[in-house]
């Protein structure tokens, strides 16, 4: 049976290499005998001059990085990528949709600061032919039935694994304290889902405080002098929603002379700064937010969604934790 299975895996094999021969210049012809039409690169079906409007807060290292790493991308393709500063205000978010909605833009990518306020404005570029992009955070029901694509990571799978740290680095009966991002953001409830992990897993953690640094260096170190002027000998481990916060309460704890005390946690990755801080001790680690994987993807989503290609909506990168132990395999993206 399986000689006679062999013969005919002979056969087809055969009859399948007769049905096309090479042209003296190297073209196939086809079982028919017609020789394949011949197209330029100019003439292949991609999206030609798209225009890409990003609408973002500026002014963060992270937010910084992602979209000079979304140009390069941008360029790579001849596209016309064009950032807008939302500067952390939602009704200017909200203005800038509808006036890129006025421009004619061929795609919009955004961070929804809120998650419900832009509704109307995702709305209307839906109903102008839109695409739009959304990455960073969560929207709710309504406003994630108006974007083609979710870019980021997952807040959830961050404050997960932001638990899991927790609960490796500390033991029983010692403290920790949150800085989270800005109140009303939809990643701040997600970031902090670690206190539901370590309260569930390892309880013997104390969650001592929680306050707001508003993804700012400068106010996150402000907020760290409160702690320690508050609970004196009461924190051994800092978790902020961003390694850029992370910097600031790690000034705020090396005046205060606690280096070897009080361990520090972030989110982020990819800034040379922060890396530089593990390999040293100066923090303990940090949770992978791969800002090249979300400034990649939002180029060619943008490209498949101009020619009506099939996009996945989620579209997560993974939330690696990065100690001392791993941070050499990571590239510094900044």
């Amino acid at each position: 049976m399986s000689k006679h299975f062999g013969v005919w895996i002979v056969v087809l094999i055969l009859a399948f290499a007769l049905t096309a021969c090479v042209m003296p210049d190297g073209q196939v012809m086809t079982a028919d005998g017609a020789a394949p039409v011949q197209t330029e690169a100019e003439d292949w079906p991609l999206a030609q001059d798209l225009r890409i409007c990003h609408i973002i807060e500026l002014g963060h290292p992270y937010s910084t990085a992602k979209v000079t790493l979304a140009e390069k991308e941008a360029n790579v393709f001849g596209f016309t990528y064009d950032v807008y500063d939302t500067q952390g205000d939602i009704p200017n978010e909200i203005r800038l949709i509808e006036d890129c909605i006025t421009k004619q833009y061929d795609v919009i990518a955004l961070v929804p600061y809120d998650t419900s306020a832009l509704n109307d404005a995702l709305r209307e570029a839906q109903e102008a032919g839109i695409p739009v992009i959304a990455e960073g955070a969560d929207l709710d029901e309504e406003g994630l039935g108006y974007v083609n694509t979710m870019i980021g990571s997952s807040g959830w799978a961050e404050g997960e694994t932001a638990g899991m740290a927790v609960c490796q680095a500390l033991e029983d009966g010692q403290g920790w304290v949150i800085i989270e991002g800005a109140t009303g953001h939809g990643l701040v409830p997600q970031r902090s889902s670690a206190r539901e992990y370590v309260a569930e897993n390892c309880p013997g953690r104390e969650l001592v405080a929680v306050d707001t640094g508003m993804w700012n260096r400068e106010e996150a170190r402000t907020v760290m002098e409160n702690y320690l002027t508050a609970y004196p000998d009461q924190i051994h481990m800092v978790y902020c929603h961003n390694d850029d916060m992370c910097l600031g309460a790690v000034r705020a704890i090396a005046e205060a002379g606690l280096e070897d005390t009080i361990k520090v946690l972030g989110v982020d990755g990819g800034a040379a700064e922060v890396y530089d801080a593990i390999r040293d001790g100066t923090m303990w680690g940090t949770v992978l937010n791969d800002a090249s994987f979300i400034a990649v993807k939002i180029i060619q989503s943008a490209r498949d969604l101009a020619e009506n290609r099939p996009v996945i909506f989620w579209q997560t990168s993974p939330a690696v934790l990065i100690t001392k132990d791993n941070v050499d395999n990571f590239p510094d993206l900044w």
